[in-house]
């Protein structure tokens, strides 16, 4: 950049046009009385648009002034869009950051959730592709679980997997500290890949799986006072095979318990199966879904007698009823309520109570959450409580409050929110892959995420 200095210039003489001597006369031109002259202001000219396709006039108005008009369909079509989000936002405003990290370590320090063990299944096929399987039985000490898991490989119609392994690990206390190991005890062979695992809720011994050729099986876990088990790795541990029935609707896609002594089993061509235990399985009941539901059936919860919620590949989430019984050789259909829908497949259904009154949680595949509340009996009352943003959690476990929703991310890692205040917390993992299974005890202190690989990763709740 040059450098300023100060330079003279020479002065330049500009010889006046007209003689000095000379006077005019001048005229003030601010002060006069005439009007202005007329103009147009182009900012504030509207101008017509033809739209040739449809013959049609538009108004568009220019920036910069006022006196043009607007196209009134749109500004009323943008307005019922924007109300609806602007009432949300005043309703429950967004909170500010310093009040999430406040909430975050809120959160963190009244529900404190930590890795706990990995469980390693031990199979020498890639699990990369798989999902697992894993159910919580008994409470066996110091307030841990009995556990059973399996690893189910891809499947495209059928299985050919035919060694696969159902896994019992039972928690032992350690000899220093209040702290217990979750140890392999036995290894059940099985035919198939299991596609559903359910326990029984009035008698946390028993448990019940359906594998992928169409089987039904129903389970007894005991403890031994003497003599050593059959194939077991610990003498003391057995698990006894109850009950066995061909079904042919194909593999349940989900089985829940209506008594100790009644499963239902729910199927993707929507059929419903009720057996019955006594000394041999049969079927009780049969039940068919209306022909104006074509999707297929991906999640089932059992409600009370004859009660069920059903969860679809199309995002339908239905309340399905029985006003009587009939015979298995004859079945009927449903009564049917729709309930507040998904945009994707329900991957999830969970029955939980808040404030006394029973709700169904529901997740889709793209992590969005409804809770249901099952007191109200018409379809408007029953819609949506809550909503929750979850994005690309595909399954979900809730505390025992309902308050608290749990998911399984990636590398081992567990994200848990609350549902009062938003907040949210996550506790870091150590292992290779993405979970796509959850499960939560009934005590609600212990969660299991999988597959990882060929592991599963059980963390402690700490309330």
């Amino acid at each position: 950049m040059d450098v300023l200095s100060h330079y003279s210039s020479p002065v330049i003489e500009f010889p006046a046009s007209q003689p000095l001597e000379k006077q005019h006369t001048l005229v003030d031109n601010c002060t006069g009385t005439d009007p202005p002259a007329a103009s147009s202001d182009a900012s504030t000219e509207t101008q017509r648009r033809n739209n040739v396709a449809s013959q049609t006039e538009q108004t568009r108005l220019a920036t910069g002034g006022s006196g043009g008009t607007c196209d009134e369909r749109a500004l009323a079509k943008w307005l019922r869009h924007i109300c609806p989000m602007v009432e949300q936002e005043l309703m429950h405003p967004t909170p500010m950051m310093d009040e999430q990290t406040t909430s975050q370590g809120r959160l963190e320090k009244e529900v404190n959730v930590h890795t706990y063990q990995k469980l390693s299944m031990g199979s020498s096929a890639d699990n990369s592709l798989g999902v697992g399987l894993a159910i919580w039985l008994c409470v066996q000490t110091n307030n841990a679980p009995v556990l059973v898991a399996t690893t189910v490989a891809p499947h495209d119609d059928w299985c050919e997997h035919v060694d696969q392994q159902l896994k019992l690990f039972v928690p032992q206390r350690m000899s220093h500290g209040n702290y217990v190991i979750f140890n392999e005890a036995k290894t059940l062979a099985l035919k198939s890949c299991l596609r559903s695992l359910c326990t029984n809720p009035f008698n946390k011994n028993i448990f019940a799986g359906s594998t992928m050729d169409g089987e039904i099986f129903v389970w007894l876990y005991e403890q031994l006072r003497s003599g050593i088990g059959v194939h077991t790795v610990d003498p003391n541990v057995e698990i006894t095979q109850l009950h066995s029935v061909a079904s042919p609707q194909g593999a349940a896609v989900a089985l829940d318990w209506v008594s100790e002594k009644h499963l239902v089993a729910s199927y993707a061509n929507g059929a419903l199966h009720q057996w019955v235990m006594g000394k041999v399985m049969t079927l009780d009941w049969e039940y068919t879904l209306p022909p104006t539901i074509n999707s297929e059936v991906t999640a089932m919860v059992v409600l009370g007698l004859e009660d069920f919620v059903l969860g679809t590949n199309d995002g339908g989430v239905y309340r399905c009823w029985s006003n009587g019984r009939q015979n298995a050789m004859n079945p009927k259909h449903l009564q049917l309520m729709a309930l507040r829908r998904h945009r994707f497949m329900v991957s999830t259904l969970l029955k939980t109570e808040i404030d006394g009154h029973q709700f169904v949680l529901s997740c889709d595949l793209s992590g969005q959450a409804f809770y249901h509340d099952m007191q109200h009996v018409d379809e408007d009352a029953a819609q949506l409580s809550i909503q929750i943003p979850l994005p690309f959690k595909s399954v979900i476990a809730c505390s025992q409050d309902g308050n608290i929703i749990y998911c399984p991310s990636n590398d081992g890692s567990l994200d848990y929110y609350r549902i009062s205040d938003g907040a949210h917390a996550q506790v870091k993992g150590a292992l290779r892959g993405r979970g796509n299974y959850i499960r939560s005890s009934d005590n609600g202190c212990w969660l299991i995420t999988g597959l990882y690989g060929d592991e599963f990763q059980i963390f402690y709740v700490e309330q």
